[in-house]
């Protein structure tokens, strides 16, 4: 297992993008200054990472809403650090206007997985995002426990078959959300990975008695940030 493999304890934090028409370019031009800052002076920021919905894979400039994937040595990194740094500051002034809501935050620890199974950070073909809304905090535990056996199963195999990341997540926010996220070489890899029958078998055990609903959308990547240091 890589370095960049070894998940736990640290901060994991989802995030939505939401702009107005056409704000897509003009958030980007002020996230690039923010980016060379954060990569250069904010070490806490492990993963710096963004996909577009595939409904604008082939115009992404009028996307209207981006998802990001950014893990931090703690939750001082994110809050302490990163949203109150000088660029962080400069950015937000530029980038704001053509948003429209605030930034859509949900934080997260680490339930297993892997970062990145290549270990090169090598840009995937698509993401899958998967948010899991439980019954009860029981009942989060109960899936929670069961995505923990599938993590270790994918972990433990040599040839991962395209799949890049997978990991799993519980809510720090709340006592009724999991969620999983992971990369994938081809939309191939990724049907057949969610076609396995520990998948399968976890969400027939769970769908009746466990989880409430599930909120699930892919992305392919806009080749900003990065996936690890």
């Amino acid at each position: 297992m890589s370095v960049h493999n070894k998940v736990g304890k640290m901060f994991y934090l989802f995030a939505y993008v939401n702009f107005l028409p056409n704000g897509y370019d003009e958030w980007q031009a002020a996230y690039d200054d923010l980016a060379a800052y954060v990569w250069k002076e904010e070490k806490s920021t492990q993963t710096y990472y963004f996909g577009i919905p595939f409904d604008y894979k082939d115009d992404v400039s009028a996307t209207d809403v981006m998802f990001a994937f950014e893990v931090y040595d703690n939750r001082d990194g994110l809050y302490k650090t990163h949203f109150t740094s000088p660029a962080m500051g400069k950015f937000t002034k530029k980038a704001l206007p053509v948003m429209s809501t605030g930034f859509d935050l949900a934080h997260y620890s680490d339930i297993g997985g892997f970062l990145d199974a290549p270990g090169d950070g090598r840009q995937c073909a698509v993401m899958q995002d998967i948010r899991i809304i439980c019954k009860s905090s029981e009942a989060k535990r109960i899936a929670g426990e069961r995505l923990a056996k599938i993590a270790k199963i994918l972990e433990g195999e040599s040839d991962k078959a395209g799949v890049q990341t997978w990991m799993a997540f519980e809510s720090l926010d709340n006592h009724l959300d999991l969620r999983i996220f992971g990369r994938y070489e081809s939309q191939a890899a990724l049907q057949k990975l969610n076609a396995r029958k520990e998948l399968v078998d976890f969400w027939t055990a769970s769908r009746e008695d466990d989880i409430n609903r599930i909120d699930q959308r892919n992305y392919v990547p806009n080749d900003k940030g990065w996936l690890h240091r």
